[in-house]
């Protein structure tokens, strides 16, 4: 909510609290009513009280007293102003700095961090409260649509997205390395609504519209979708514990665990990922829990998005917390199809573990897959781990990290390890060559700190087929070819990207990737298939507001 007394902007985390702090707000102005509303006051308590200070209003006083109350009202408004005003200055100033055990440096270091955070990758999970803090006293785009005051009980967020970004691609537009070149313009705009009833109930929608502009080959499946519905679903609290609450989620609903290698929004994308389902999830102290079923979405460029009918996403999916400096995640995934001419069920199982130790760093995942293929059965792996260390006390405070990933072929194509729904762009090359399918890659990353507002990271792939009896596999999972043979070689690719936090709402990133063709693509019986390297630029500025 936001309010404007005396030139003095104030916000409260939802309606039921507007009146409680309105009241807080005279009652610091006033002790006389402090004591008042704290405990009843008997008749002798407030005749005393009474001739002692100003009088209280009548709603506080005895009938008898009421005419005596409101002949003094006047002089009570004179005092109040008073008392307010000063209230107000003392407020001010103790936002300003002027009171060093409450607005700190420590402080002031934790709404920096606070608003620097207030966007999550999904929209959904924006945390606004620092604009009910007293210290905060600054101004962002969007905030003024933030915490809002609705009827009763109700707090409304609204804000969103524009985000632009132009290609140059050399010899990889589509999918895979396929000879064509193409530049082009990605634009896309979120729009989203957040209303929430006291902490027990919550309604959201967010809308998308996500367009491409001067292409000469056909956009991608992911580059378009106008004007269409990427969130829209309400919450429920079941159950509040003493360690944790209990939710219930209905509708559309975009999904992201761990560190999205199996389930991600695909916010690189220019339409995003999303699906239309059901999930109960804990909020815990030490564990979260979710348990989902879903739809995939089908993304119809110029129509109503639906729900794909013959898939089943589903799974359940912990995260323990408790241990200081490492995260545990545990979950099962399953994803299947039935349509006749591709029909397959995948179930997963898999663990991750995330932890840190004084400068050093290191991350596993490990997966194992099982279920049906067609006719065949399928048994099916995959792994990662990496080790990382910072060096705090070197020039622009590098970080650096070793990885190798691994996932399994198989000799029936298409019956590989499947990766479900990850975040391929961010960990198997920004260039989108390949998916997490037949797939060895060690990867070596160097992220690095300039300045306070630039951030650049290189990133070093070398890809190998696991099974040089199947074939690469795409993004989309899809097989590049359906012949193998040849090199076990795919290519190396050397990823650049230099980012620019402009201002706490504003972006920009600088990328460059090239790949370097492999073996593979020179041995490979495929016919015409083409096996030179190919180049990406990009440019993208987002903004939030």
């Amino acid at each position: 909510m936001s309010i404007h007394l005396r030139g003095i902007r104030m916000r409260f985390p939802s309606t039921c609290t507007c009146l409680v702090a309105s009241a807080a707000l005279l009652l610091s102005a006033k002790p006389t009513l402090a004591q008042a509303v704290a405990e009843p006051a008997s008749p002798s308590d407030v005749a005393e009280t009474a001739a002692a200070d100003a009088p209280l209003p009548s709603a506080y006083l005895p009938a008898t007293e009421a005419s005596a109350e409101l002949a003094a009202e006047s002089n009570l408004d004179v005092n109040l102003d008073a008392n307010l005003d000063a209230n107000l200055e003392a407020n001010a100033e103790a936002a300003a700095g002027g009171a060093p055990n409450c607005c700190d440096k420590k402080k002031q270091a934790a709404l920096k961090k606070a608003i620097a955070g207030a966007y999550a990758p999904m929209f959904y999970d924006n945390k606004f409260e620092y604009l009910c803090d007293p210290c905060y006293n600054g101004w962002h785009l969007g905030e003024d649509f933030k915490r809002l005051c609705a009827g009763q009980c109700w707090a409304v967020d609204i804000g969103g997205q524009y985000r632009l970004r132009y290609h140059n691609e050399h010899n990889h537009r589509g999918l895979g390395l396929t000879g064509r070149d193409d530049e082009f313009l990605l634009h896309r705009t979120r729009l989203y609504a957040n209303a929430e009833y006291g902490n027990f109930f919550r309604a959201y929608v967010e809308g998308i519209d996500a367009e491409s502009n001067y292409e000469d080959f056909a956009p991608r499946s992911i580059e378009v979708n106008r004007s269409d519905v990427l969130n829209a679903f309400i919450d429920v609290k079941m159950l509040d514990g003493a360690s944790g609450e209990w939710w219930a989620r209905a509708g559309r609903q975009e999904l992201l665990y761990g560190n999205q290698r199996t389930v991600s929004p695909l916010d690189w994308a220019n339409t995003r990922r999303t699906f239309d389902g059901f999930k109960v999830f804990y909020k815990g102290q030490d564990w979260n829990a979710d348990v989902f079923w879903t739809r995939p979405l089908i993304t119809d460029p110029h129509n109503f998005d639906n729900p794909d009918q013959s898939q089943e996403f589903l799974g359940a999916y912990t995260t323990y917390k408790g241990a200081k400096d490492q995260t545990f995640d545990f979950y099962f995934l399953r994803f299947s199809e039935s349509a006749a001419a591709t029909e397959f069920y995948f179930n997963t199982f898999g663990a991750r573990w995330n932890w840190k130790s004084g400068d050093w760093l290191a991350e596993t995942e490990g997966m194992y897959q099982f279920g049906k293929f067609g006719a065949a059965d399928h048994v099916a792996g995959a792994f990662v781990t990496g080790v990382g260390r910072d060096f705090p006390d070197v020039e622009w405070k590098p970080q650096l990290w070793v990885y190798y990933d691994w996932s399994s072929g198989d000799e029936t194509i298409g019956n590989a390890y499947h990766h479900l729904f990850p975040l391929t762009h961010k960990y198997w090359g920004w260039m989108d060559l390949f998916g997490f399918r037949n797939l060895e890659d060690f990867n070596v990353q160097l992220n690095a700190k300039p300045h306070e507002k630039w951030k650049f990271t290189a990133w070093w792939h070398m890809f190998y087929l696991q099974d040089g009896d199947d074939v690469p596999y795409l993004v989309n999972a899809a097989p590049f070819t359906t012949t193998p043979g040849g090199d076990q070689e795919l290519g190396q690719e050397l990823d650049f990207i230099l980012s620019w936090q402009v201002a706490a709402r504003l972006s920009v990133d600088f990328g460059y990737s090239h790949f370097f063709a492999g073996d593979w693509y020179a041995t490979n019986p495929t016919p015409n298939l083409f096996s030179g390297d190919a180049d990406f630029y990009y440019i993208q500025a987002a903004l939030n507001f």
